[in-house]
């Protein structure tokens, strides 16, 4: 049976059912250090988060998903480009690889580009992103303020051309990198 995948921006009542459903996505796998919940959870209370770029995947109305986009800059010396942070993408178990996230990944990007963004980039599974049109971070003369294998880092332009010239350190906002 085919069900429905319906998505919607978060509400001020959501966040239990968005811990809830990021501990399962994340209880079983093995790279996770099982803290995407709290992760999100500081991001909520920030001033700069937009509950509209916090989406939730709902079936039959069980939340099955949620992704969070949040704002960052790349920064050089002379210049300031706004940009979206992906992280995380969460699907429970029984709902992975059923389309939930590439609805919630395609929804993402659309109200991303409708509110003026031109780019996303994350931190990922190089086998996955790349389906959306994420490209190897390396291409460009962008860095991240931390370690982690280059196959992972990918971005996304949202826009045509978006990301010429773009280069610089990427800024989280602040509460992104915390434990």
């Amino acid at each position: 049976m085919n069900r429905e995948i319906s998505i919607r921006s978060e509400r001020p009542d959501d966040g239990p059912a968005i811990t809830n459903a990021v501990r399962r996505a994340y209880a079983n796998v093995a790279y996770s250090d099982h803290r995407e919940h709290l992760m999100i959870e500081r991001l909520r209370k920030l001033e700069d988060y937009d509950p509209r770029l916090s989406l939730l995947a709902e079936i039959d109305n069980e939340m099955v998903g949620h992704i969070l986009l949040t704002q960052a800059e790349i920064r050089d010396t002379r210049s300031s480009v706004a940009t979206l942070a992906l992280a995380p993408l969460s699907v429970v178990p029984g709902h992975q690889s059923c389309g939930v996230g590439k609805r919630l990944v395609g929804e993402a990007h659309r109200r991303a580009a409708d509110l003026g963004f031109v780019s996303v980039l994350l931190v990922g599974i190089p086998s996955y992103y790349p389906q959306f049109g994420y490209e190897p971070l390396s291409r460009y003369p962008i860095t991240l303020p931390f370690e982690v294998p280059a196959e992972n880092c990918m971005i996304l332009s949202l826009t045509p051309h978006a990301l010429d010239g773009v280069s610089g350190l990427v800024h989280y906002t602040d509460g992104w990198l915390e434990h």
